[in-house]
């Protein structure tokens, strides 16, 4: 891809998100809202999903930051940098590796390009859907180890 076309995708996502979304393209800028989230009840066949952009050095080592340790009552890391929100772990999927393949699954080729354009480099995208969060308010922000890139709603 040469930088033109690049550029191109850039000011697409900003003409669709809008200047008051920009901030998210800046890692250093917090996407927390003041107030955690309520959970969303959407129609039947649609599920909301937290995408999450990340590096590690494997797929065991993705799993593992998304995984308990077994034979322990921890929390896994992950749970413990999303401080803001109880997660369910068996609603969390890691994709590691050939990303787009897995984001055309459910969504279109539009959006996953969306998506990939704004991991900006990460190696693994975590998937939590909403289930994950047991109908109880929850906050999401970027981390040590990862950096929030939004939601999307998809249809099951």
């Amino acid at each position: 891809m040469n930088l033109t076309a690049l550029l191109n995708r850039l000011m697409r996502y900003v003409a669709r998100r809008g200047l008051r979304d920009v901030a998210k393209l800046i890692p250093s800028e917090s996407t927390r809202l003041e107030q955690p989230h309520r959970p969303v009840h959407l129609e039947e066949g649609n599920l909301q999903l937290h995408l999450f952009g990340a590096n590690f050095d494997s797929q065991e080592q993705a799993e593992t930051f998304c995984s308990a340790p077994s034979g322990t009552d921890l929390p896994s890391q992950l749970t413990q940098e999303l401080d803001g929100a109880f997660i369910d772990e068996a609603e969390v999927e890691v994709v590691r590796g050939d990303i787009q393949r897995r984001l055309l699954e459910f969504l279109s080729t539009e959006e996953a390009d969306d998506v990939l354009l704004r991991l900006a480099g990460d190696d693994t995208l975590i998937i939590i859907t909403e289930n994950a969060f047991n109908e109880m308010p929850y906050t999401l922000d970027d981390t040590a180890h990862l950096t929030y890139l939004g939601h999307i709603v998809v249809v099951v």
